[in-house]
């Protein structure tokens, strides 16, 4: 009888019916070194052939084995705790496979859902939006940049977006469900909080700063996830995508999103990278003839500018050395000079 009881435990546990008592009496009993024999593997062929798709070896499904590893432990003395070697008994070993196979299991017992459309935004040069996401999120979204998000977000579960371009994020706090922002081979992780990303696909710069809350910036490589840093508010990593590597460095708070409202500041900054921001931002063209001014660099804000007021500033940065001609009706600016001061 109580081998009938235990079989009928473990097909309802792979049916995800169980309760917590009935599930407590099925680990206690596998977790037994006594009942290490094959008296599932018939249950467990049956489960596998019922799979159209191979198992889920993704890292939620790991979780789930590490709980189900818990579960069975948390019931033993000390003394009877799983050591290596009894991983190896074959009740262990059946374990072991409803585990890595009960997540793709379980979702064929599942009613199917309907799909989830995805939305997206894109923006011309020149001009920046405002959008509200499912989750009541704020994002502000650059020139010349795209944003695609889902239609609606799961309550619990992770509320992937992905960015191509430049936007501040006010992120509705929701500890059950992470917010993540793929950008490229780069995933910014929150919970709740407020942060910009500068991730131009052509640019060969990322970056983040933080503004409010903290943020998790990692690194995805062929499936890998390579946790960068851990940033907090006034931090700021920039990582380069040519060179693989990254800095972090303090922000001024007011200069995280400061574009926003019109203000752009630049720290230490190529000409080549300044015109390329404004190029964006103000709806222009510019072509830098010559090399002579490569390594010029500048420390400069500007807020509510033209584009002409702000031509004339870096020239008088420049020692006045870099020249310039704006053609209104083309928007385009040609960029020539003998260098810096």
């Amino acid at each position: 009888m109580k081998q009938d009881y235990i079989k009928t435990l473990f097909e309802l546990y792979l049916e995800g019916k169980t309760d917590a008592e009935q599930e407590k009496n099925l680990m206690e009993y596998l977790a037994d070194p006594a009942n290490g024999d094959s008296e599932f593997h018939a249950i467990m062929e049956k489960a596998w052939k019922k799979q159209n798709i191979l198992p889920d070896y993704s890292p939620e499904a790991n979780k789930g084995l590490d709980e189900i590893w818990n579960k069975i432990e948390a019931g033993q003395p000390k003394s009877k705790r799983l050591y290596p070697v009894l991983k190896y008994a074959a009740a262990i070993v059946v374990i072991i496979s409803a585990a890595l196979g009960w997540y793709t299991y379980k979702k064929t017992q599942q009613p199917v859902e309907l799909a989830i459309a995805f939305l997206s935004k894109t923006t011309q040069k020149g001009e920046k939006v405002k959008l509200m996401l499912p989750d009541s999120s704020i994002v502000y979204l650059g020139a010349g940049s795209k944003l695609t998000w889902p239609s609606h977000f799961v309550k619990g579960k992770l509320r992937n977006i992905r960015l191509e371009g430049e936007a501040f994020f006010e992120v509705k706090h929701d500890i059950k469900s992470p917010f993540i922002v793929h950008s490229g081979h780069m995933q910014t992780r929150v919970l709740g909080t407020s942060f910009n990303i500068y991730a131009y696909p052509k640019d060969g710069t990322f970056s983040v700063a933080v503004r409010t809350g903290k943020v998790g910036i990692s690194e995805n490589r062929e499936g890998k996830l390579k946790q960068l840093s851990l940033l907090t508010p006034g931090m700021k990593l920039l990582y380069r995508l040519k060179e693989g590597n990254y800095t972090v460095r303090t922000e001024r708070i007011a200069e995280v999103n400061a574009w926003i409202k019109n203000s752009f500041a630049f720290k230490h900054t190529s000409l080549a990278a300044m015109l390329k921001s404004l190029e964006r931002y103000y709806n222009v063209h510019f072509e830098l003839k010559g090399n002579n001014l490569n390594q010029c660099r500048f420390n400069a804000t500007f807020t509510n500018k033209s584009i002409s007021d702000i031509m004339e500033e870096i020239r008088v940065m420049s020692g006045k050395k870099m020249k310039y001609k704006i053609d209104t009706v083309n928007k385009i600016i040609t960029v020539w000079g003998e260098g810096c001061q």
